[in-house]
């Protein structure tokens, strides 16, 4: 096999590698659970040096298709990537609650006392009692789950649950329309972290590896906050995408 660079192919040649590594993993060359040759043995049969080589071991990785440790080397966990689920934003409400067309289980729900972290970002007493949902969304039943959310809401409004899974309005929609609570505000933060060990295997995910985690902050019309959400997304499963046209 010609594994040395084509010069008449005009992709970088770590894509090129990365390609050709993709392919042969979908081909089952590479089955589930083998190792790929090492870095060495990478540079050496293509002629690359050992930052081409990461490069296109780190795109096989982002594809979903190898799980890379330092020091143990890269294994073959797929023979085709996962499904990666796309959000489009036209409109502020597309950060707020998902698209219909994903699928939510209820976990669980109980009573939990705000640890000084949680309390501080809702402004109550470390300690204070609330309810803890637990929920997975998946894009479809039968994929692996694109996020894992915690919800925490007054004890009050416990009854916003009852239907969770079953019907499509999220948490923060049924505490206003049971309780007539109006929202005023929602804080959105967006940040990179890395897998909660608690997490990994309802995720089907490796602990600490990439993930986007989404925090949201609803507040009532008396300017008290009733709801916050944290969702963790693995990386390779969920993408929001945003055009922005200068006005």
């Amino acid at each position: 096999m010609n594994t040395r660079r084509d010069s008449a192919d005009p992709r970088p040649r770590y894509r090129q590698i990365a390609d050709e590594l993709l392919e042969q993993i979908r081909s089952g060359r590479h089955p589930i659970g083998a190792m790929l040759p090492t870095e060495t043995e990478l540079c050496a049969l293509h002629g690359a040096s050992r930052h081409t080589i990461r490069e296109a071991l780190r795109l096989v990785e982002e594809a979903g298709l190898v799980s890379r440790r330092q020091g143990s080397g890269t294994s073959v966990i797929a023979h085709e990537p996962p499904e990666r689920f796309v959000q489009d934003i036209t409109s502020m409400g597309g950060l707020l609650q998902y698209p219909p067309e994903t699928w939510l289980t209820l976990l669980s729900a109980r009573e939990v006392k705000l640890d000084a972290e949680r309390a501080a970002l809702l402004g109550v007493a470390e300690g204070e009692t609330w309810l803890r949902v637990e929920t997975l969304r998946r894009a479809r039943i039968t994929t692996a789950p694109i996020c894992c959310t915690s919800v925490f809401i007054p004890l009050d409004y416990a009854a916003a649950v009852d239907g969770l899974g079953t019907e499509r309005g999220p948490v923060y929609a049924e505490v206003e329309r049971r309780f007539g609570v109006r929202i005023s505000t929602v804080e959105v933060e967006l940040t990179a972290c890395g897998v909660p060990e608690s997490q990994a295997m309802l995720l089907d995910a490796e602990a600490g590896s990439p993930a986007l985690m989404i925090r949201r902050r609803y507040m009532d019309q008396n300017g008290r906050f009733f709801e916050i959400s944290e969702s963790c997304h693995p990386a390779a499963r969920f993408t929001y995408r945003a055009v922005v046209k200068r006005e």
